[in-house]
């Protein structure tokens, strides 16, 4: 019997926060240091993307959906991204609710289209927190297999 494609994207999703929670978790705490700094945290996000097998690009969003980092290629980072509101994205119009899940553990929204590449997307998402406050999230993206 094959499965219906609610089920294997709610495969894809728990595979995803298996398989790089604990490495978005370490990116999440560093983040915290680097948090009002672009250049640094460009830096830290450009060093961990490599450890993401997969991951097309590694951002960090405040809690209201504003870009406080670059897009983060695996070559390239482009700067300009930084300080776009993604507030409308699909992601971040639950991020008071993502809010609660991603302090601890990764979770992966529902696929939408990437403004970025224009091809379908699931971004995985951890929550960044200094103390009890939610600063933001660190986010990666990833593009499914097609058949």
């Amino acid at each position: 019997m094959q499965e219906s494609p609610r089920e294997a994207t709610r495969q894809d999703h728990e595979s995803l926060s298996e398989r790089f929670g604990g490495r978005l978790r370490v990116i999440a705490k560093q983040s915290v240091t680097y948090w009002f700094n672009q250049d640094r945290l460009d830096k830290l996000l450009a060093q961990y993307i490599g450890a993401l097998e997969g991951c097309e690009l590694l951002y960090a969003i405040d809690a209201g959906g504003r870009q406080v980092s670059s897009n983060v290629y695996p070559t390239s980072i482009d700067t300009s991204a930084c300080g776009q509101d993604l507030s409308q994205r699909p992601y971040s119009v639950s991020l008071s609710v993502l809010g609660n899940i991603a302090r601890q553990s990764a979770f992966a929204c529902d696929a939408y289209i990437s403004h970025a590449t224009s091809r379908p997307c699931i971004t995985l998402m951890y929550g960044v927190t200094s103390e009890s406050s939610l600063m933001g999230f660190v986010a990666a993206d990833f593009y499914p297999q097609l058949p």
